[in-house]
């Protein structure tokens, strides 16, 4: 059985970074973790990405590493934490990788991680609350 491991970040946009940017990102993230089998969430609002990624250790610290880390995009990254798991906490919750967006989203994810129960979990919703109460609601 393979290694699994979750990294839970919060960072701040880039100055220059425009909304057509952040859906760059969005579809980027999308794309590139569910072809490599990474499950998570990332959103963002008010100049704000909160990211967590989840998945087989090796890919996980080098996609953060290399890749998240180093990405000009955004800066000042928060580590909430970085840790090896038994059971990632978005594994359950969808079978690809989840960019929220919408109102719905917001409610499916709080709706997931009430019904978890873990210190892991709680944690999350805490961190979430910024994001649910001041979300940019995407009515397209």
């Amino acid at each position: 059985m393979k290694s699994l491991h979750t990294i839970c970040y919060i960072s701040n946009a880039a100055p220059q970074l425009s909304e057509l940017d952040v859906e760059n990102i969005f579809s980027e993230a999308s794309e590139q973790n569910n072809n490599a089998n990474v499950s998570g969430i990332l959103l963002y609002n008010l100049g704000h990405f909160f990211q967590v990624i989840e998945g087989e250790v090796k890919h996980i610290l080098n996609l953060y590493e290399n890749k998240i880390k180093n990405d000009v995009r955004h800066q000042d990254i928060f580590e909430v934490y970085n840790k090896a798991t038994a059971k990632p906490l978005f594994f359950n919750y969808d079978s690809k990788f989840n960019v929220l967006k919408t109102e719905e989203d917001f409610r499916k994810i709080r709706e997931y991680l009430s019904n978890v129960h873990t210190t892991t979990s709680n944690k999350l919703t805490r961190l979430l609350l910024p994001f649910v109460m001041y979300q940019k609601i995407d009515r397209s």
